[in-house]
């Protein structure tokens, strides 16, 4: 059954991908959103206390991340660097969420 979930977050993942190249309407980063989300949240063959703590402080460092990403952005921006802005709230979840699921498969792996 916990496979089933982790199926749907990839298939979400894959259209969201997809989704967010080719239409440029508004909604259509939903999907990627959803399905990260759901890969996120979605539990393991063994869900034990040492893949929770990992997930929990995964999620810490990815919002922190995220966040200085941001700052810095809005920073090359205004300064004319760069010449976008993440301005957007599901852009910038879909940002933290990657980097949630990265890092916490990462460390789940290499066993930091």
């Amino acid at each position: 059954m916990h496979g089933i979930f982790k199926y749907l977050g990839l298939l979400l993942v894959v259209t969201g991908m997809i989704l967010i190249i080719t239409d440029k309407s508004v909604g259509s980063e939903i999907p990627l959103l959803a399905g990260l989300f759901i890969l996120f949240v979605s539990k393991g063959k063994t869900e034990d206390e040492r893949a929770i703590i990992l997930k929990s402080s995964s999620a810490y460092i990815a919002l922190m991340l995220g966040y200085g990403i941001k700052l810095i952005s809005t920073n090359l921006y205004v300064h004319q660097v760069i010449s976008f802005q993440l301005t957007e709230i599901n852009h910038f979840l879909i940002m933290v969420f990657a980097l949630a699921n990265g890092i916490y498969y990462l460390r789940l792996n290499l066993s930091f």
